[in-house]
């Protein structure tokens, strides 16, 4: 007998390519026991993960979006802009990935220096190796630092020492978002900003808007009802789709599991239909 459940998508997900760290056909199977119809893998400035994933969610029925996450920022606060459907073969984007990558690397090693600077020693060489093939990020970080003792969960080593605010942080990449945006959207995405509540200034949704912006990433297992439906109707007022996820990382983050944050296909669907009507050139939103 057939299914009756309605099919649901979490479009927010992070494999050991990145900060997560679970491989991407372990994501895959979490997924298909979540009951998932379609899922996205979302790593950190990389691809790398969705030849696996893609193999895994072949095996199991599952519908993988391809996607990422970029890091950008605007006026001192960090910016991520979700890209879904690029282009996995794009040259261009592909080495503007590259760049990323190594502008990631040389922010973790200043971090580093900042934390032996505060009696905190972590090595490169701990922090790479936790890092693996995947782009390296402050969640490494804060595993090393665990690791060590020097704190008692992840989330302390955010609030103390390298969230935005603490004496070990660093800031991320220069990248614009307009820029960012454009690079996706290039390469046959379709950007999306990824937790605006972390912003904390919706203005700056509207300047992205003008600026390329296509989707808003309404549900995220850290929008609490009140600010789901804010960014719905926000959403709404600019003409922006909408997405959602869990932001999942496994165990290298205090975070939802997968499928904690499930949308409506009918989003994912609304997703294709933008892909099929829109060229890659920029463009405005309405």
């Amino acid at each position: 007998m057939a299914s009756t459940l309605p099919r649901t998508a979490d479009l927010h997900l992070h494999t050991c390519y990145s900060d997560g760290t679970e491989r991407p056909r372990r994501v895959v199977e979490l997924a298909r026991e979540a009951n998932l119809s379609a899922i996205a893998i979302t790593d950190h400035d990389i691809l790398d993960g969705y030849p696996e994933a893609k193999t895994a969610a072949q095996e199991y029925g599952l519908e993988l979006i391809p996607g990422l996450e970029m890091s950008a920022s605007c006026d001192g606060r960090e910016v991520h802009v979700l890209g879904f459907f690029v282009d996995l073969a794009h040259a261009a984007f592909q080495q503007l990935l590259r760049e990323q990558r190594t502008r990631r690397v040389a922010r973790i090693r200043e971090m580093i220096a900042r934390l032996q600077q505060l009696n905190l020693p972590v090595t490169e060489e701990e922090v790479f190796a936790i890092a693996g093939e995947g782009a390296v990020g402050r969640p490494h970080v804060a595993q090393a630092m665990l690791q060590r003792g020097y704190v008692s969960t992840v989330k302390e080593a955010f609030d103390r020492y390298i969230g935005a605010d603490g004496p070990a942080y660093i800031a991320g990449s220069p990248l614009a978002p307009r820029a960012a945006m454009a690079a996706i959207r290039d390469a046959g995405g379709i950007p999306v900003l990824a937790h605006p509540v972390f912003l904390k200034d919706d203005s700056l949704i509207e300047q992205m808007c003008r600026e390329g912006l296509v989707g808003l990433e309404v549900y995220h297992s850290s929008h609490t009802p009140d600010v789901v439906r804010r960014y719905e109707l926000l959403a709404e007022r600019l003409g922006l789709l909408k997405t959602g996820g869990s932001d999942y990382h496994g165990i290298s983050k205090e975070g939802a599991p997968i499928g904690s944050v499930k949308v409506p296909y009918l989003l994912v669907e609304a997703l294709k239909e933008w892909k099929r009507a829109h060229p890659t050139t920029n463009a405005s939103c309405a």
